[in-house]
């Protein structure tokens, strides 16, 4: 069964273009440190391979790990905010409470203070009829 998508090389095919790939790039000239690099042997590039697999792995952890830190990190700041807003909203909370009983100590205040004017003028109401009333009645007696 042949998948999709994968190109299946035999292991000859892998030597031969990777001869092939050294003749091209030693038919230029080349220092000696290419050289050694490009005429490496076969188990060399199985351990590159195996290396780079495990520079890839560590790598990703790295990334991972870094980017676990900066959310930790974010979270921090975040239950710092959340403790700041929570400080705020306390503050808040007790400032209205003051307010409202501020709010009713003037209600009330104002209540009586409406309540003795009506008073004072039910009084001066009462005692002008009186003094109508009574010299009105004692006359006629």
């Amino acid at each position: 069964m042949a998948s999709k998508g994968k190109i299946h090389l035999s292991s000859n095919d892998v030597q031969s273009s990777h001869s092939d790939e050294r003749e091209t790039l030693l038919e230029h000239d080349s220092e000696p440190d290419e050289d050694m690099i490009f005429n490496r042997s076969s188990n060399s590039d199985y351990d590159v391979k195996v290396h780079g697999k495990i520079d890839n792995v560590r790598i990703q952890i790295r990334d991972v790990t870094d980017v676990m830190r900066s959310n930790v990190q974010k979270i921090m700041e975040r239950g710092d905010r959340l403790e700041d807003l929570q400080i705020a909203s306390d503050r808040l909370n007790i400032a209205g409470n003051e307010f409202r009983d501020a709010a009713r100590k003037a209600q009330r205040r104002a209540w009586m203070q409406n309540f003795r004017s009506r008073l004072i003028l039910i009084c001066i109401t009462v005692i002008i009829i009186i003094c109508i009333i009574v010299p009105i009645i004692v006359s006629y007696s």
